[in-house]
């Protein structure tokens, strides 16, 4: 794994931090609303081919299903929240698919939904997607909870398109070591665009790689919990133009890393090997103990 820990090209992706979201999360400003006013709310499962509307705002209430065989497109500016009590996460399974192309002017923000100034990590649980991608562990079932299997023998498999997305205070322990993270990306294939996502104030890893082989690029981890860029069970995609700026009073009981990288859980020498690449990385600021 190459790791290049100072870059100019972070200078670029302090700028983005304004364009995304503010500094401070006291100030973190509601994004643009809604002209609807009260939420749609989502639970169960998606079928077919869904599309939700930058005119109205979405909750998710518990795990929601993005089931094989569906594709959920979400419009540039649209606003959805995670429902802290039910764990609101959205999982598009193995053969499902999401179409969330942003833009920069108008990205799509997935956040919290308790008022602005009483926001915090863990409100919801996060966005998770499942693929078809080579994975070192058979058949596994995703981390944290949902029902959801990942993995197969489809290297350029296809998810859909993640672009220009906001992830806010996603991340929820729901088992001791299997935790949902800000965004879960588990046995993705090659096929699938992952370009301009931010990550904030996650309650577990900002990104973590399950297996799979999709590239990403243009990745913001912003004072997240637990590591910043976590690849396990297998990941052989290339990962670029990246930066982690950290809380530092901010830290994981077991300890935080702007990268952490294991092979499986058990460290075993299973095929496919753990072996991303990382370039063009910029990580700011590690918790100083006192």
């Amino acid at each position: 794994m190459k790791k290049t820990h100072l870059h100019p090209l972070g200078l670029a992706f302090l700028a983005l931090i304004l364009v995304f979201s503010s500094c401070k999360k006291s100030e973190d400003p509601e994004p643009v609303p809604s002209t609807d006013t009260t939420a749609v709310v989502i639970s169960g499962e998606i079928t077919g081919n869904v599309t939700w509307s930058s005119n109205h705002t979405y909750l998710l209430r518990g795990f929601v299903y993005v089931v094989d065989g569906a594709t959920l497109t979400i419009q540039p500016g649209t606003i959805i929240k995670g429902d802290k009590p039910t764990v609101g996460t959205l999982i598009v399974e193995r053969g499902g698919k999401i179409l969330a192309d942003g833009t920069p002017v108008n990205p799509i923000v997935f956040t919290s939904n308790a008022p602005v100034g009483f926001r915090n990590r863990g409100d919801w649980g996060g966005l998770v997607l499942c693929g078809k991608a080579p994975v070192n562990n058979g058949d596994p079932q995703i981390e944290g909870g949902p029902r959801s299997h990942y993995g197969g023998n489809e290297p350029a498999d296809n998810s859909g398109i993640l672009r220009y997305i906001r992830i806010e205070y996603a991340g929820y322990p729901l088992q001791p070591d299997k935790e949902i993270n800000g965004l879960t990306l588990a046995g993705v294939g090659s096929g699938t665009v992952v370009d301009y996502i931010m990550v904030s104030y996650a309650n577990d890893d900002s990104f973590e790689w399950f297996g799979g082989t999709v590239n990403a690029k243009h990745l913001i981890a912003f004072r997240g919990l637990d590591d910043d860029f976590d690849t396990d069970n297998g990941f052989t995609g290339n990962v670029q133009y990246i930066l982690a700026v950290r809380d530092k009073t901010v830290a994981d009981v077991s300890g935080s890393n702007g990268y952490e990288s294991d092979n499986d859980a058990n460290g075993s020498t299973n095929a496919p090997f753990t072996r991303p690449v990382f370039c063009n990385a910029t990580l700011i600021g590690p918790r100083k103990d006192a």
